[in-house]
């Protein structure tokens, strides 16, 4: 039986990728064939075509990305705080929809409820998007940064697989 890929393996791959490592290169590193180091690599959706001929432009293009990541992070910032400042304004605008289709501004003191709501879920979104992108960076290289999308079929495999043992124990309780 194969030894399952463990996260320090698909670690070491997005490393050595990353440094611009070939497909077999990897594999040797890492003590795997090069059909594991396939698989992690379309996993984590890397590709190895042209190996270290195309290192410098993955690496600008990396730097690239690294620069939109952070402009991105400004403004999620910008966006949470106009949200903040209308919520917490001394002065509440907002437009409300007549049932005969026209419009009406209404003035409060304060967001109505459902408007507090809204403002701080989207505050709570920029926030966590923002903090996501700067977690991007915040590690040693690009190479180490698994895709959300990765990280989130895991976490699914791992509910349901949870979910199917959990139903596989209580059979067995039942005698079912």
């Amino acid at each position: 039986m194969r030894e399952p890929i463990s996260d320090a393996e698909r670690d070491q791959v997005r490393r050595l990728h990353a440094e611009g490592k070939s497909r077999n290169a990897t594999a040797r590193a890492i003590g795997r064939s090069s059909s594991t180091v396939s698989k992690i690599a379309r996993d984590e959706g890397l590709r190895f075509e042209g190996g270290a001929r195309v290192a410098p432009a993955t690496a600008a293009r990396q730097l690239d990305l690294a620069e939109q990541r952070r402009q991105l992070v400004g403004r999620l910032y910008a966006r949470a705080s106009a949200n903040l400042d209308r919520a917490e304004a001394t002065e509440y605008v907002r437009v409300e929809l007549l049932p005969n289709g026209r419009t009406v501004r209404v003035i409060s003191d304060e967001p109505p409820a459902q408007d507090e709501r809204h403002h701080s879920q989207a505050i709570s979104s920029y926030l966590t998007s923002a903090a996501r992108l700067v977690e991007i960076d915040a590690g040693t290289g690009t190479g180490e940064v698994r895709s959300m999308l990765t990280d989130l079929a895991r976490g699914l495999r791992a509910a349901f697989a949870d979910a199917d043992q959990a139903e596989t124990d209580e059979g067995a309780d039942t005698g079912g």
